[in-house]
């Protein structure tokens, strides 16, 4: 029997319809997202939105689809048939030998990875829990024809176990035990075998996910009570892949720190060396301890949400956050920081203190243990600080320094009347996860960012050039780190336009995100500072809505109280 897998169709997903024959005797579909497919692989096409499945065999014929000056889609012809798509140049056709439709409360054991592929068999390969829950969810589907055929062939490897799929429980067995992998490795598979699956552009949290894909630290600014912390426990739970992770109060990859007004020192969130009858020992903190753990799932997003971040000087007890966020740099297609803790320091600890790795949470991980002291233990690549801040009588401003190193999200316009005529939303887990498919797409440079749309960097540079005019000779100035961090924020919006339509003006409304995020949160001083500065920029800026508002309540601060700031 050849390879069997699972194709998701997400979110009603409008090439389904148009790559289906109008008998329904056939689906096409895009080469590029069901890679590596062969005459004779099983698809099966599940379409929770139009509640139906479809069980398909491919076949050899393989049409190519042009770019319709009407449609702007991609189409081609087929028999008497008109097939369309979004995107993608070769698509395959799939003979569709049964169909059923889905019943209502029907849904899958364990949800799919973000792409919506998933292996149901495949040749020569060990069996595995999670292909034995999709065989067992299709087998709700179909209760006879071919497909309940092709699935019953399976059975010789299985052999009993308790299972329980969608309320019923199934006696079955792995008959070969499962392979393991590690957490890097299992992203490579994903990334190798499987394509990405992504947000669109009117996604609810697009600016929150692209700002954490631009920069490893963000912070969340609005009055108390707007939500701050309660969104990022919402992007953990939107991207907590792993199900290792999912415990049923709260996800894993989330840490929430509450900063205390008293913190003065890194130690007061890394930790510190002490000496102890001549041994070294090393005093390990929550955070410590959950950079580790996040060292240990590389394939997942993992958020730190420092709440209340300014109720302490940032640039004294994140001094060493700040210092290390600038050494990032790419080893081996990966991004690397430099050590918090040195792996000679490393060494030393776990040498001289018996409790060192308990304290850590990777006693029985001597995998890990060796990572940590052949590296050091570095802020992984997958880890982002999300920091909450008020701006009132009991906090600190920000300096330059912490603003040069962050992207700031005012959260304002609250809606007074969410949750009373409207459901709540909550915190949950999702059937898939597209969003954290999008966070660990790979990292670009400003250079890249530029050359590889150099049409949409050359608009960037000209409208950077346009405003730096305005600051050249003020403290505000555009650095080049604030030049890349714009770069890369609009090169992340505008790879969405491969998961949906894009508005016609999108890099309008991202250059007045990430204008007001990066250039107008460091405005601040008296008149003789910024007066002449805020009438140039309020000029300069009027096709950008959110700039213009913020512009003119800087304005009329610095009017009523002769100084003024972006909050």
């Amino acid at each position: 029997m050849k390879r069997a897998r699972v194709y998701d169709v997400r979110n009603g997903d409008t090439d389904y319809r148009n790559m289906l024959s109008r008998n329904k005797d056939a689906i096409f579909w895009d080469e590029a997202i069901l890679k590596n497919a062969q005459e004779g692989d099983v698809v099966f096409f599940v379409n929770r939105e139009e509640k139906e499945v479809l069980y398909t065999v491919a076949t050899d014929v393989v049409c190519t689809g042009v770019r319709s000056q009407h449609t702007w889609l991609k189409e081609f012809t087929y028999g008497d048939g008109l097939y369309a798509s979004r995107e993608g140049d070769e698509f395959r056709k799939y003979a569709v030998l049964q169909w059923e439709a889905i019943p209502r409360g029907w849904k899958w054991t364990k949800p799919l990875r973000h792409n919506g592929i998933a292996d149901v068999w495949i040749p020569g390969e060990a069996d595995n829990a999670y292909r034995l829950a999709r065989m067992n969810d299709l087998g709700q589907l179909f209760d006879q024809g071919p497909a309940r055929d092709m699935l019953e062939q399976c059975n010789p490897h299985l052999k009993g176990i308790n299972l329980t799929v969608n309320q019923t429980k199934i006696e079955m067995a792995l008959v070969t035990q499962p392979k393991t992998m590690s957490g890097s490795k299992r992203l490579k598979r994903a990334k190798d075998e499987f394509p990405s699956y992504g947000i669109t552009f009117d996604h609810p949290y697009r600016q929150l996910l692209m700002s954490v894909r631009t920069k490893p630290f963000v912070l969340l600014s609005g009055v108390s009570g707007t939500g701050k912390s309660w969104l990022v426990r919402k992007l953990a739970y939107i991207t907590c892949t792993d199900s290792a992770l999912r415990n049923e109060d709260y996800p894993g990859n989330i840490q929430i720190i509450r900063v205390r007004p008293d913190w003065h020192e890194p130690d007061d969130l890394l930790g510190y060396a002490m000496i102890r009858a001549d041994m070294s020992r090393y005093h390990c903190t929550d955070l410590l301890r959950f950079i580790v753990k996040a060292s240990q799932y590389p394939h997942v997003p993992f958020f730190v949400c420092l709440d209340e971040m300014n109720l302490a000087r940032i640039e004294h007890y994140f001094s060493d956050f700040l210092s290390i966020l600038e050494t990032g740099r790419r080893k081996d297609g990966e991004i690397v920081y430099d050590a918090f803790i040195s792996k000679e320091s490393v060494a030393i600890y776990s040498r001289e203190d018996p409790e060192f790795w308990a304290k850590l949470g990777i006693e029985g991980n001597p995998k890990m243990q060796a990572y940590f002291l052949s590296r050091g233990i570095m802020l992984p690549a997958n880890l982002t600080v999300i920091g909450t801040i008020n701006m009132d009588e009991t906090t600190h401003i920000l300096s330059k320094r912490v603003l040069d190193r962050t992207i700031v999200i005012e959260m304002q316009g609250m809606d007074i009347e969410h949750g009373l005529t409207s459901p709540v939303e909550t915190w949950e887990y999702p059937d898939t996860y597209e969003a954290a498919a999008v966070l660990m797409e790979g990292k670009l440079s400003g250079r890249e960012a530029y050359n590889n749309s150099p049409k949409v960097g050359t608009q960037i540079m000209n409208e950077l050039k346009k405003l730096n005019g305005i600051l050249i000779d003020s403290p505000f100035a555009i650095s080049y780190r604030v030049r890349e961090d714009i770069l890369l924020y609009c090169a992340y919006n505008e790879a969405l336009a491969a998961y949906g339509t894009m508005p016609a003006n999108w890099l309008n409304i991202c250059l007045d995100e990430i204008i007001c995020m990066k250039i107008l949160t460091r405005i601040s001083g008296d008149d003789t500072e910024c007066g002449d500065i805020i009438e140039k920029l309020l000029a300069a800026t009027r096709q950008y809505p959110n700039c213009q508002r913020k512009l003119s309540r800087i304005q009329l601060q610095l009017r009523k109280t002769g100084l003024t700031s972006f909050w």
